[in-house]
């Protein structure tokens, strides 16, 4: 049956059981071929849909593209759980990376790389739906061993909460090598964790509390 043959009010007439499989084709074809070549047409091809339903769901590339970046985001990174360690909470985090869910986003964001240097939307998404959220994460998990007294008082827990996904990113963006354990476990071990757990010096302790009040 044609789904595209009957006009519609915008949103309304995609049957909302094929959103998962026309979503999931859209990141398919956003990590082979990249942002810039990719189209609705050969999302519609792979979801095997028409043309006309993505669109009356999705006015452009770009708002399919969120939503189905952020329901990735969802399923790729659950809630971090606390452990009652920094050491065995940064390992979790170190695993849930290394899963494959976590290799395929790794694989889109390459292909969300090229265009975010020229398209604002995609790279304030890119930033607010990954990098942003990622940080966010990191930093609910360092301060909760900040309480727990692992990390001194004082320390700036907004910049640890950078280390880990951007170092993440980077390695997998920039330089297009492996994210896998081993370096992770060097990232956290030689450079998160003494780095979080350091004397913190009267200099720091002074710009943590201008920088909190």
């Amino acid at each position: 049956m044609d789904t595209t043959a009957a006009p519609t009010v915008h949103g309304r007439g995609l049957d909302e059981a094929r959103t998962p499989e026309i979503l999931q084709a859209a990141l398919a074809v956003l990590a082979e071929v990249g942002y810039d070549r990719m189209t609705m047409e050969a999302v519609a091809a792979r979801a095997h849909a028409g043309k006309a339903t993505l669109y009356r769901r999705w006015a452009s590339k770009a708002e399919l593209v969120v939503e189905a970046v952020k329901v990735m985001k969802t399923e790729c990174l659950p809630p971090l759980s606390d452990t009652g360690s920094l050491h065995e909470d940064l390992r979790t985090v170190a695993r849930l990376i290394t899963t494959p869910a976590s290799d395929d986003e790794l694989c889109v964001m390459r292909g969300l790389a090229s265009a975010l240097a020229h398209d604002r939307d995609l790279a304030t998404v890119f930033e607010r739906e990954f990098l942003s959220q990622r940080r966010a994460d990191m930093a609910d998990l360092l301060r909760c061993a900040q309480e727990r007294g692992e990390i001194p008082p004082g320390r700036d827990i907004e910049i640890l909460a950078h280390v880990l996904p951007s170092m993440v990113f980077v390695r997998s963006l920039v330089t297009s090598k492996k994210v896998d354990p081993d370096f992770l476990e060097r990232l956290i071990d030689e450079v998160l964790i003494p780095a979080a757990t350091a004397p913190v010096t009267q200099r720091a302790q002074k710009e943590s509390h201008v920088s909190s009040s």
